[in-house]
């Protein structure tokens, strides 16, 4: 080889060496553009998946906030368990979440929606969510990830102080609740997502390959302490994936101390530096075509940086502006923005001008804390706090419509010193949807919270009026006992007591009618009657009691008086309406009372319309509109002075609406009162005539021998004294099995009636008496057996009936009445059931 030929061999060997020096570097230079640009596109990533994540978990903390709040000291319901119930129901119903738990620590007690075995035992005031929230001082806080006992599976608890107490309530979420939509294709190919908690456990992740959780859970362990050693924070930084293969390691810290982190293979990241090799490697021998590859590969390079800009730019799609905001310069970029602000701020400037153009489209209520909170020094000093995430929502103009929008400050190492960016995005069905959404909470709040104030002021005023005559009935019962010895003042006593008695019995009924109306227990019977003279003998009644004092005028114009429907019920309405007129009119008034039938197209029936009017106190307008309300009183001038516990309108009420009637009230103070009810009635068919029901004379009940259970030692005293002292030999059963073994054990025909108290224990009344019925012995199925009790509704007559006893009576025993019952019963056949009517 000649001097020539060596000269062109170094040449061209050195022309080689350059090239392949040339073709190194840059592809050195190609795979650190593209480690660079990954480093931002993963971190990127991982910000806007944490992102996601905590807008996922606010509905969680809006339903502990909702929880927080009710369970304040004034918002507080008696039955806590129960309204948790009810509140966990309603909270899955309207957020979708299903597999959440809600409890609180009451008083150093655990209070659940759900029973666990062991609540009775557990102390949660132990627990790790009890002591940080009662650190955060009201602040939500989150606890590590555990493996729940029940279900075997991960799951972390928030929790939060209640206001003004030592209580907590709390919310257990399970990881498989986690997990915002479509992560997958948010990752780049063969990306791995993982979501940690504040101690490295995964709560949350999308990878791919057969690793058991275990195995992940190590290397995921071990990822996480190499981030909170600082590592991972240079595009140099790698990792060995649990495929095995080597990928760079992008994380975002959330504000919750959880940790998002993204994995991304080298051979994804560095997919466009592997096809510049072959190029190389063909051309190698000429300097022409080793010209040309190295002019391919810029070319490529650049190509692939402006693919993975474009790739940037794509995850940013997610705001409509972006601005960085150099805050030692007082100046912005924008990187992303509308046609307004750049067409009257620039694409750069000064930062203080694009403030003053945003305050023309910034809601006027909103821009002063928008600008205070934005200005440069704020957010100086929020860097220097190193708040990461900062922000807010605002209303912000859009061609002349205000819409919500979100805006971020966004700090982080990886950009340049003392640069932030803003970020904007439009949130406005979402923000319009959770303000519903918590406007509802709000009002379920407010409802429970005016349903305890009802039911507080109803039981106070039900106290007050019980306790009146109760005190007259102790106070002259102290009166009787210190005038023993004058007959005269002993017999008034007695009557006061028992009209004070009749009184409290007459509220507990209005009570207890009032609880059947609002459960909708009240039966409705409809048989025939005589309208026209079911009227005139409650008229006379009430003309008579009056004694011609007032001016009482009724009348009728009915066309038809043979009607079906509840005369019960019905006279209950008008002994109610006209007891009112007569109570709240003076001695020389007048009192009118008509009754009148018309046709209505929209009913079925006949109406009858019945008119109260008088000329009496009257009510103020304000109190009309409590008319219905129970415990309600006009309380001005005359009306005060007149008793009344307040039940009797809102019955009436009651008893019209679920009679299919309407109730409508004029009045005025000083004026008088005008009640006007509308009710349908079915017209009576034509019926044959009944059978007069055979009539029986009281039985003799001298030497009857009569058993009686009963487990109070004052009503059996009270009830003995009655008995015998109408010359009738009782036997005393103080419950239930007690009166069965002495009806077992007695003679055949030895009782001639059986007298059962129907709340007793051991056995009650109905037990006792299908047991008794049950014996083997011929006067089992015969002998009366009457149910006595302090109740008197339907289902309290029917469950006797039911039971085999053959009538019910009131308590207080009235002699006259089982006088009569009994000797329908000794006369009749020995299967017939008779009640008191």
């Amino acid at each position: 080889m000649n001097r020539k030929q060596k000269k062109w061999k170094h040449v061209l060997l050195t022309l080689v060496l350059a090239m392949l020096c040339v073709a190194g570097f840059n592809i050195f230079s190609m795979n650190r553009i593209l480690l660079d640009e990954a480093q931002v596109m993963g971190t990127e990533i991982a910000k806007r998946l944490a992102a996601q994540e905590m807008h996922n978990i606010v509905q969680y903390q809006w339903v502990l906030d909702t929880l927080e709040a009710s369970m304040r000291p004034q918002n507080r319901t008696e039955d806590t368990a129960a309204w948790m119930q009810e509140y966990l129901v309603y909270a899955r119903d309207l957020t979708g979440l299903d597999e959440i738990e809600i409890y609180a620590s009451v008083d150093g007690k655990i209070v659940a929606a759900t029973y666990w075995e062991g609540d009775e035992d557990y102390g949660p005031t132990a627990s790790q969510w009890y002591q940080q929230a009662i650190e955060a001082g009201g602040g939500i806080v989150y606890t590590d990830a555990y493996i729940d006992v029940r279900l075997q599976k991960p799951v972390f608890t928030i929790a939060k102080q209640v206001r003004g107490t030592q209580d907590v309530v709390a919310m257990d979420i399970y990881s498989d609740q986690l997990g915002v939509s479509g992560i997958r294709e948010e990752l780049p190919e063969e990306g791995h997502y993982y979501l940690c908690d504040s101690q490295g456990q995964l709560l949350y992740y999308v990878a791919h390959g057969e690793a058991s959780p275990e195995v992940i859970q190590e290397q995921i362990s071990q990822l996480f302490n190499e981030i909170q050693a600082g590592e991972h924070t240079s595009y140099q930084s790698f990792t060995q994936g649990i495929d095995g293969r080597k990928r760079g390691v992008y994380y975002h810290p959330m504000e919750n101390g959880w940790c998002s982190i993204i994995t991304i293979p080298y051979s994804t990241l560095l997919a466009q530096s592997g096809k510049v090799w072959l190029p190389f490697a063909v051309l190698l021998g000429l300097f022409a075509a080793a010209s040309a590859a190295y002019l391919v590969s810029q070319w490529r390079s650049r190509k692939s940086a402006a693919l993975y800009n474009s790739i940037v730019g794509v995850l940013s799609n997610s705001y409509y502006a972006l601005y960085q905001v150099d805050l030692n310069q007082g100046t912005y970029e924008m990187l992303k923005g509308s046609d307004y602000v750049r067409e009257n701020a620039g694409n750069a400037g000064d930062y203080a001008l694009l403030l003053q153009k945003l305050a023309e489209v910034i809601e006027p209520e909103a821009y002063e804390e928008f600008s205070g909170c934005f200005d440069i020094e704020n957010m100086r000093q929020l860097m220097k706090k190193r708040v990461r995430n900062y922000g807010g929502d605002f209303k912000r103009l859009f061609n002349g419509r205000y819409r919500w929008v979100h805006v971020q400050m966004l700090y982080d190492e990886s950009l340049q010193p003392g640069k932030v960016v803003l970020c904007f995005r439009d949130v406005h069905e979402e923000k319009e949807h959770d303000l519903a959404r918590m406007e509802l909470l709000q009002n379920s709040i407010h409802s429970v919270t005016e349903m305890a104030d009802s039911k507080n002021r109803f039981f106070s005023c039900m106290s007050h009026d019980m306790r009146t005559p109760l005190n007259a009935i102790l106070g002259l019962t102290r009166l009787a006992e210190d005038q023993v010895d004058q007959p005269d003042k002993i017999r008034a006593a007695l009557g006061k007591v028992r009209a004070a008695g009749e009184q409290l019995l007459g509220l507990i009924n209005d009570i207890l009618e009032i609880s059947k109306l609002e459960e909708g227990k009240l039966d409705i019977v409809h048989q025939p009657f005589d309208l026209a003279e079911n009227l005139r003998q409650t008229a006379e009644l009430f003309s008579l009691q009056d004694g011609g004092q007032r001016t009482f005028r009724w009348k009728t114009d009915l066309r038809d008086t043979a009607v079906e429907g509840d005369w019960r019920r019905l006279q209950q309405i008008l002994n109610n309406l006209l007891s009112n007129a007569f109570k709240y009119t003076k001695p020389g008034d007048s009192i009118d009372f008509e009754v009148t039938e018309f046709a209505d197209t929209q009913s079925r029936y006949p109406n009858f319309r019945f008119v109260v009017r008088d000329t009496g106190a009257g009510m103020s307008k304000e109190f009309l509109g409590r008319l219905f309300v129970p415990f309600e009183r006009e309380v001005r001038f005359g009306a005060a002075n007149v008793a009344g516990t307040g039940l009797g309108m809102p019955i009436v009420h009651d008893l019209v609406r679920q009679m299919e009637g309407r109730i409508e009230v004029e009045s005025a103070l000083g004026k008088g009162t005008t009640v006007t009810v509308t009710l349908p009635l079915r017209l009576a068919e034509e019926r044959r005539p009944e059978e007069t029901p055979p009539s029986y004379e009281p039985a003799d009940m001298t030497g009857k021998r009569v058993l009686l259970a009963e487990d109070n030692e004052i009503n059996m005293e009270i009830a003995c004294a009655v008995l015998e002292m109408h010359h009738l030999e009782v036997t005393q059963a103080w419950d239930g099995r007690q009166a069965l073994e002495l009806f077992e054990n007695s003679e055949p025909g030895h009782f001639d009636a059986v007298l059962m108290d129907m709340q007793m224990p051991v056995m009650d009344g109905c037990a006792a008496a299908r047991a008794i019925r049950a014996l083997h012995r011929p006067d089992a199925a015969t002998v009366p057996i009457i149910a006595v009790t302090a109740n008197a509704f339907s289902e309290d007559i029917a469950r006797p009936q039911q039971a085999g006893m053959n009538a019910h009576i009131s308590k207080p025993i009235d002699f006259n009445v089982l006088e009569q019952v009994l000797g329908r019963l000794l006369a009749a056949p020995s299967n017939r059931q008779e009640s008191e009517p």
